[in-house]
């Protein structure tokens, strides 16, 4: 029976980075293996030096589609080391800041990362 084997080391549109192994014998799969991995990005070397109310904005161009959860996790550390708990309506607005970028964030990868490639076109501005 013959087995072919299909590996894809560097997979497009994808958040982070993206490998795929296929394993076919006969006319069956019989092995799939999909990984997605995130690199460092050692942006704690942008922050040496630096007043740590910068931390928010540094830490939220890490990356493009999601800044509000880098962003915000800076926040969170700040507020966990200086012994400060937010509440209230503060909490709220935070809460549909994160929605809000989540929405964004689904609808970037689903019409201009995978949307392309899935209906045959090379780009969302051919698409378009």
């Amino acid at each position: 029976m013959k087995t072919k084997t299909i590996k894809v080391d560097y997979l497009a549109r994808v958040e982070g980075e993206g490998a795929l192994y296929v394993k076919i014998k006969g006319d069956k799969v019989t092995d799939v293996k999909l990984k997605i991995f995130e690199p460092p990005r050692f942006f704690e070397a942008f922050l040496r030096g630096r007043m740590f109310t910068e931390t928010p904005d540094i830490t939220a161009r890490i990356c493009g589609i999601c800044p509000v959860a880098y962003q915000m996790s800076a926040v969170h550390a700040m507020e966990h080391a200086l012994g400060v708990t937010v509440g209230g309506q503060l909490r709220e607005l935070r809460r549909l800041l994160y929605c809000g970028e989540w929405i964004e964030s689904h609808v970037l990868h689903i019409y201009l990362l995978n949307a392309p490639g899935f209906l045959g076109y090379p780009d969302a501005i051919r698409l378009a």
